[in-house]
């Protein structure tokens, strides 16, 4: 009857894991163990573990779908924690660089990975995404320019000009970026301080300090 027994408990387990989908992973693999256990201590206090018996035991302690609600009314999404940290932090992975050039970026830097408002995920976007912010695709942009510088060559005798040469030269910085990455450059800090604000915003699944 042992094959017959396990069979109903690995078949109610699955069927409370599936159940339990909805909540976060971490969450639904501690359920599972807990009633996995619970079944383990109450089969082994049984003194004939036949079909009946492991049906009365899944019976008590009811049906997936409903341990399934009741654990997800035990839990409610809260918002993730935002406060002048996190504010902080998405003004100066924009514009610290230009604020207080290149401290201001890694200040923001700083924030954005202390702050758990974030995942790991979302500060390596914060992190990678165009170093430096806005002041990058500006900095570039000013050494792409360079002073032009000219001579005139006259006649000692007439002072008249005899020649006259420049070099170097002015050139946009498109010239060197070209206009695609120029673009890239001056939109990508934004979409990501967007991206980041936009995932502030989103609630985080957490448990009742209550629920079991």
């Amino acid at each position: 009857m042992t094959s017959t027994a396990d069979r109903l408990v690995e078949d109610y387990l699955r069927s409370l894991d599936r159940e339990l989908s909805g909540l976060p992973r971490a969450r639904r693999r501690e359920l599972t163990e807990q009633i996995a256990s619970h079944i383990a201590e109450a089969r082994a206090g049984l003194e004939n573990e036949d079909e009946a018996e492991i049906r009365n035991l899944l019976d008590r302690l009811g049906e997936p779908a409903e341990i399934a609600e009741e654990a997800r009314e035990r839990a409610e999404p809260r918002p993730r924690r935002a406060g002048w940290m996190e504010i902080l932090a998405l003004i100066l992975l924009l514009i610290g660089g230009i604020v207080l050039p290149v401290v201001g970026w890694f200040v923001g830097v700083v924030l954005l990975w202390v702050s758990d408002a974030w995942t790991t995920r979302e500060k390596l976007v914060g992190t990678f995404v165009i170093p430096g912010g806005l002041a990058t695709p500006l900095l570039l942009g000013g050494l792409a320019v360079t002073a032009e510088s000219c001579s005139t060559e006259f006649d000692p005798m007439t002072g008249a000009e005899i020649s006259s040469s420049c070099t170097g030269g002015s050139f946009q910085a498109a010239d060197v970026l070209g206009p695609v990455l120029a673009v890239v450059l001056l939109l990508a800090p934004v979409f990501t301080t967007i991206f980041l604000a936009r995932r502030l915003r989103r609630p985080a699944y957490q448990p009742n300090p209550g629920s079991a």
